[in-house]
């Protein structure tokens, strides 16, 4: 028998969900002082990273109450999670109670659940928040300060702000889907190394300097002297790389917690593409930009028109934009001959 859950059936187990970005779904954790290992719950996995919830009440007096989670910094590992994020301020927060009996039978070596059998069909409680602020971060923590729905500082209405020359959409994310459409094989771009062009070919920083000198869509902000690019999959400390090398990091890296491997549980977790434009070894990607330069859209229609230049109407062959990231640079009628 699995001696993990050293538990009673009464224990309440607090299970918590953060929510990242559109494509990427929750991360799901846990931190019961009881166990430190990964659990699944209607067969979805929550890592153990150690947590504390705090500040909670039910008032009759119509105060609402601001609760703080505290989560541990190990390796460094929440801070990457808020890393690009905006610190998931605005994004959504559960926190669900369940009993140790209502826990999955994988969670047991002989698929027998020794605190009961579950008899579940709903939590000891399931309180939904979002995320207002962050309090702390450091070394050894991460705080965040939670509010309910009806409680949300600097909230714009509508949510979702257009304007006629910045895209709002998450660059490589839902909306833009650059790197995320099998119909659109992106520019017209030769790639060395196992790469599917669907996947979406790194194409300038975010200042839209270009990394080819031979990619000459106008306009531009120059370009890094690239002759060509040459993908190299998941960047690696042993590996040496050359001027136009490209490597991938995960959204969120998996980092060892406690032994353990941590694991982020989204349905699709988006890459993060990096260019080397000096040679080097061991010089990690997002923290070394004097030899790496990150694939990053400006988020104006000049760093989409580098990306979607090739995506033509079957009608009248111009490019188009395949979304409505600039809602007012054409009038809605969508024709672009006016």
């Amino acid at each position: 028998m699995n001696t993990l859950f050293k538990l009673d059936n009464y224990v309440i187990i607090d299970l918590f969900e953060i929510e990242l970005e559109p494509n990427e779904g929750y991360l799901r954790f846990h931190g019961s002082k009881n166990f430190s290992k990964n659990v699944f719950f209607q067969n979805k996995e929550y890592i153990f990273i150690p947590c504390e919830f705090s500040s909670y009440e039910n008032t009759s007096d119509g105060r609402q109450s601001r609760p703080k989670i505290q989560v541990g910094n190990i390796n460094n590992y929440f801070s990457k999670v808020l890393q690009d994020r905006n610190d998931l301020v605005g994004k959504n927060f559960n926190r669900k109670k369940i009993l140790a009996k209502d826990l999955d039978l994988s969670n047991f070596s002989d698929g027998i659940n020794p605190y009961g059998i579950s008899n579940f069909n709903t939590y000891v409680a399931f309180d939904k928040f979002i995320v207002n602020a962050k309090i702390a971060e450091n070394l050894n923590l991460v705080e965040l300060e939670l509010v309910t729905k009806v409680d949300i500082q600097s909230l714009s209405i509508p949510a979702r702000k257009i304007t006629n020359d910045t895209c709002s959409w998450n660059y490589r994310c839902y909306g833009c889907n650059y790197g995320n459409n099998r119909n659109y094989a992106g520019p017209n771009i030769t790639v060395g190394g196992s790469f599917n062009t669907y996947l979406g070919v790194p194409i300038a920083d975010d200042n839209d300097k270009v990394f080819l000198k031979t990619y000459n869509k106008l306009p531009n902000n120059g370009n890094y002297n690239i002759t060509s690019l040459t993908y190299k999959g998941e960047w690696s400390a042993s590996t040496s790389y050359a001027i136009g090398d490209f490597v991938y990091l995960d959204a969120v890296a998996d980092v060892n917690l406690e032994n353990e491997n941590s694991v982020l549980v989204p349905l699709n977790k988006p890459k993060n593409y990096f260019v080397c434009v000096s040679a080097n070894t061991n010089k990690y990607p997002s923290k070394n930009s004097d030899v790496w330069k990150q694939d990053k859209c400006s988020k104006t229609l000049r760093g989409c028109f580098l990306r979607f230049a090739n995506n033509t109407s079957l009608t009248n062959s111009l490019p188009y934009l395949p979304f409505g990231g600039f809602p007012a640079t054409f009038p809605y009628n969508n024709d672009t001959k006016q």
